[in-house]
């Protein structure tokens, strides 16, 4: 079993190519939070501190332990954290209901206290995901290409 540390970067491969991604926290409740690096890769590609060191698409909570045990990851090594990346503290959820949009979840990262928004500010679009992705999930949206901005 391989131990996990923070700055660990790890490869997923999607349907349109490898995704990267960097371990940066754990939450005692909730788990692993990963930093989603931009773009897909192609076999042969070279990881470097320059490509860690852009800005992450989103994070989001990943069993990465279990996913690296059961080979659904492969880590690449370990790189420095961005200097100026900050633990967020809030996240956003949208809240269906029959499949219509009736609010969001603005959720605090320490609290779990959540805040329900009509309509998202600017700043609240640029909020990551609350929740867990599995392995499959992940690799979806990475092979479509999710990001905030098209988030609903």
């Amino acid at each position: 079993m391989v131990r996990l540390k923070i700055g660990d970067v790890f490869e997923i491969v999607t349907s349109n190519g490898i995704g990267l991604f960097q371990y940066v926290h754990k939450d005692e409740t909730i788990g692993e939070l990963i930093r989603i690096l931009p773009s897909l890769f192609e076999e042969g590609y070279v990881i470097n501190d320059e490509l860690v060191e852009k800005k992450e698409l989103y994070l989001i909570h990943f069993p990465l332990g279990t996913a690296l045990n059961q080979k659904l990851v492969t880590k690449k090594g370990n790189y420095p954290i961005p200097q100026d990346f900050k633990l967020p503290i809030k996240f956003r959820s949208e809240h269906m209901v029959n499949g219509e949009l009736i609010c969001w979840h603005i959720i605090d990262y320490d609290t779990w206290y959540r805040e329900n928004v009509e309509r998202l500010s600017e700043e609240q679009k640029q909020l990551s995901p609350w929740g867990i992705w599995n392995d499959t999930l992940l690799k979806q949206r990475l092979a479509e290409g999710w990001t905030l901005d098209r988030w609903i």
